[in-house]
């Protein structure tokens, strides 16, 4: 059962530090597309200003950085990364209790069906977490970022146990 509980907080860890990849990469997309839209409206007018034969090209690219402006909020960019930052605080707190339960399951001081109620109370938790921040959002898996969070929960450990 302490192997179990171990996994299981391996997995926990792993889902914290994936989360905190996605959260990185979300804020890394929204930020360049915000900039990415400044540059191009403002970019747009200094050109509309010196070719103006062009001037349909340049109120065009204004336009679209005008109406990817103005949706920008409606895009997941904005509400993904609030909501990885409260799912991901949430987890960590979760983290935070089993791996301060982890002594005392791993010190021999809880008895199997102890470890297994703990486990399952964790378990509950995390599924109570996941159905409340995720219900109306989706998180592709994206393999690079599981790649990047094994390691980082690696490291984590290594540099802890």
């Amino acid at each position: 059962m302490q192997e179990k509980f171990w996994n299981y907080l391996l997995q926990v860890r792993t889902n914290v530090e994936y989360l905190d990849v996605y959260a990185e990469k979300t804020y890394i997309v929204d930020r360049n597309l915000r900039i990415i839209c400044a540059i191009a409206s403002s970019s747009a007018i200094a050109a509309w200003a010196v070719w103006t034969e062009l001037a349909f090209l340049w109120s065009g690219v204004i336009v679209i950085s005008q109406v990817i402006s103005a949706i920008k909020d409606v895009l997941p960019f904005s509400q993904r990364m609030k909501m990885l930052k409260e799912l991901n605080g949430a987890m960590k707190s979760i983290f935070q209790r089993m791996e301060y339960d982890w002594y005392k399951v791993s010190d021999g001081q809880l008895t199997e069906e102890e470890i297994n109620e703990l486990l399952f109370d964790y378990k509950r938790a995390v599924s109570e977490i996941e159905n409340k921040f995720l219900s109306d959002s989706i998180l592709v898996e994206n393999n690079q970022y599981t790649a990047i969070a094994e390691e980082k929960c690696e490291k984590y450990f290594k540099s802890i146990y």
